[in-house]
């Protein structure tokens, strides 16, 4: 899984920074009320054309449907 939680220095805030598996891109979600919030960040995600995909029982992020199918030639 590519995506890991970053905290501020301040207590309660941080980012959820999400990784392309295929060509590395980020992406980062924010949050300030003291905890990480995947399922919304998921949905953020997807909002703006990220894609996660279950391979060989292991979940990767794409941020794109061309890097997942990308990867999937490079790969399999």
């Amino acid at each position: 899984m590519s995506k890991e939680v970053e905290w501020s220095s301040i207590h309660g805030k941080g980012e959820i920074v999400c990784t392309c598996d295929q060509c590395y891109d980020e992406e980062r979600i924010g949050f300030e009320d003291g905890y990480p919030n995947f399922k919304a960040a998921q949905a953020e995600l997807k909002g703006i054309g990220w894609a996660s995909r279950k391979i060989d029982n292991e979940w990767y992020d794409f941020c794109s449907e061309q890097c997942y199918y990308d990867y999937i030639k490079e790969n399999k």
